[in-house]
């Protein structure tokens, strides 16, 4: 049976007794199938004896000025059928004051990677992203953490910033769950019209037709032109950014295996994915 808590002194609580192999699989709450798939996968990985925590904690420093903070879908009792269903031990939804206490200061340490990509239109958000990734770091003290590939600038610096600051504590990738369409799950999916959501397929469609591209030797500028072209095979998304690049988020060599990554809009909703891919070496 899942716990519901909210308090940081309510989480130790609940935790006494449930193993000292801790999983934590931090969301912004909206719980669903991708998430499931986290918590399986991390209740998989600590055992019988492990304990699984979800946090459920939307974030406000991670929105930009312009983003859906107020509007970010919030159903705490859906969260925890999901949870439950899953297999988690706690759903733990603290409050800010829980996370931020008194709001005491956090070094860190800047990047030129975190001004692509995602970084390029959402100021400050992978700054903010990795402080609140090690708060909840700091207030579980887990074994291991789980995040989804769909997130993959996110996922590269928190594992990165696990290495050098927490080596303490594994981080355990799961490859993005999709819908039955290709698209990739998300809880900024319910924005969308049925319109939109008629033609959202293009977006891993297009992914898709790149990664087979560079099967067949095609260079960068041809992957990219050839996913932009399926994209617009619909007037209802704009893409924003289509990048190729290798598991560091830098230039990728062909023969090793990298990203492509696609960021686009449909109406207000902004939706990322992204796919392996593995440019052919010349001949």
């Amino acid at each position: 049976m899942t716990q519901l808590v909210h308090g940081n002194s309510e989480l130790r609580l609940a935790m006494n007794g449930l193993g000292s192999n801790i999983c934590l699989v931090p969301t912004m709450g909206a719980l669903h199938d991708g998430h499931a798939a986290l918590i399986h996968a991390g209740k998989e990985f600590v055992g019988k004896d492990g304990c699984v925590v979800v946090s459920d904690f939307v974030n406000p420093k991670q929105f930009g000025q312009n983003e859906d903070f107020e509007k970010y879908p919030r159903n705490i009792e859906q969260d925890l059928k999901v949870a439950r269903s899953a297999g988690a031990h706690i759903l733990w939804a603290p409050s800010v004051e829980d996370v931020y206490p008194g709001q005491w200061p956090m070094d860190i340490e800047t990047d030129p990677r975190f001004e692509i990509l995602e970084g390029k239109s959402r100021s400050g958000h992978f700054a903010a992203v990795l402080e609140v990734v090690t708060r909840l770091f700091n207030i579980v003290q887990p074994n291991i953490a789980v995040f989804g590939e769909k997130d993959f600038q996110q996922l590269v610096f928190i594992s990165e910033m696990a290495k050098k600051r927490e080596p303490q504590i594994g981080i355990l990738a799961v490859p993005t769950k999709r819908d039955f369409d290709g698209l990739a799950l998300s809880s900024r999916n319910v924005y969308l019209s049925s319109d939109q959501r008629n033609v959202a397929h293009l977006i891993p469609d297009a992914l898709k037709q790149g990664v087979l591209l560079a099967s067949k030797g095609a260079n960068l500028q041809e992957i990219k032109d050839s996913v932009k072209e399926v994209i617009s095979k619909s007037n209802l998304i704009e893409i924003e950014y289509v990048d190729i690049l290798n598991n560091e988020l830098n230039e990728l060599i062909p023969g090793i295996v990298g990203r492509i990554l696609i960021a686009a809009k449909l109406g207000n909703t902004r939706l990322i994915d992204n796919m392996p891919i593995l440019l052919k070496e010349e001949s």
